[in-house]
């Protein structure tokens, strides 16, 4: 199971870029080759690591990680179950998709806002992984 794991991070973060990490979720012909090729390299990582290529396997890994990364699941888990929204954070006015110009006011910076962003970040990223690996270990004990 540990090999899971470390196909996860191989998969997720050391073979993921930043362009992947950002378009691979949004509804354009981009973000479906993003997320399709994003999800084709961590299929690749957790499949190598774990010297596994049953074709359920690979079909398992591959599905699980796709429906989750390309239909924000862990975003909505969050925005619908937990109350809380990394998108929102990062972008109040919803225009995620658009290249927008929005001039920052010169305020101070709240430092509760800078911590509730950090703690967002980190409650989603571990939100995102619990998903992933919570899939993978269920598909692994019904195939095999």
């Amino acid at each position: 199971m540990f090999e899971i794991f470390l196909g996860h991070l191989v998969g997720d973060y050391l073979l993921q870029n930043e362009e992947m990490a950002i378009n691979k979720s949004k509804y354009n012909l981009i973000g479906w080759i993003y997320c399709l090729i994003h999800c084709i390299l961590y299929t690749i990582a957790v499949c190598t690591i774990m010297w596994n290529f049953n074709p359920y396997w690979v079909t398992a890994v591959f599905l699980s990680h796709f429906l989750i990364d390309k239909f924000g699941i862990a975003e909505w888990y969050l925005a619908n179950i937990k109350g809380r929204s990394l998108k929102k954070y990062v972008d109040p006015y919803g225009n995620l998709d658009e290249i927008i110009y929005i001039p920052k006011p010169k305020v101070e910076i709240n430092r509760y806002d800078a911590l509730q962003g950090g703690f967002t970040a980190v409650v989603y990223t571990l939100t995102d992984n619990t998903m992933h690996l919570l899939l993978m270990w269920f598909a692994y004990q019904i195939i095999f």
